[in-house]
């Protein structure tokens, strides 16, 4: 990627994030870059192409885990459980770091709003979290295949696993800490009832 390439994409993340995404225009995005309007679509080709690309640009919580999953599947002899429980912190941690950029974070808020309305932007909000479910995914079929993991949908269990994540990380923005409590705390609770689920052992 180019340094106007670059420029571009930080350019559209703060417009999308103080206009969304219907009030944004090319024409301003191109003005935020210091570019021309005829480079930013020679780059990018239109705005949803644009939206795409930003997205991936901006998805530093994900890169952080498949990173762990190549150290995973090196370390054989370690505990499915310590392994997840450092995946959770990795993620909270990547998260908190994301909501340090105010920009990031109404951009993010953006997306899931306006995709309700707008269906180029709900494909590229479900693109970019398909494409980032699918490495969890793969970890937890290799953990099937293991014997570390029940048979189970591995697809279900990873959007269960981010979804957590995503979730109190919203609710952290409206209520604060004080509505969870610690974040080793939580995740150490999320943790235990992930993997051993909520019934006693008589029950299953």
């Amino acid at each position: 990627m180019d340094d106007t390439e670059q420029r571009i994409l930080d350019a559209a993340l703060r417009v999308f994030a103080s206009e969304g995404f219907t009030g944004a225009t090319t024409r301003r995005i191109a003005e935020e870059a210091n570019v021309a309007e005829v480079t930013l679509f020679r780059k990018f080709k239109s705005k949803k192409n644009l939206l795409k690309e930003v997205l991936i640009n901006n998805r530093t919580v994900f890169s952080s885990m498949e990173d762990l999953f190549q150290l995973f599947q090196n370390e054989k002899d370690v505990n499915l459980e310590t392994e997840l429980r450092i995946l959770g912190k990795n993620i909270a941690k990547a998260m908190r770091d994301k909501k340090k950029d105010s920009k990031r974070r109404m951009f993010m808020f953006m997306l899931f709003e306006e995709g309700r309305r707008r269906p180029e932007v709900s494909e590229a909000l479900s693109s970019f979290l398909q494409m980032n479910i699918k490495p969890l995914s793969e970890y937890f079929d290799l953990q099937i295949k293991n014997g570390k993991m029940r048979t189970t949908n591995s697809r279900s269990a990873a959007i269960t696993f981010v979804s957590y994540f995503v979730y109190t990380s919203l609710l952290r923005e409206v209520f604060g800490d004080s509505f969870f409590g610690e974040h080793d705390e939580e995740i150490e609770r999320f943790i235990d009832i992930f993997t051993k689920g909520i019934l006693k052992a008589e029950e299953k």
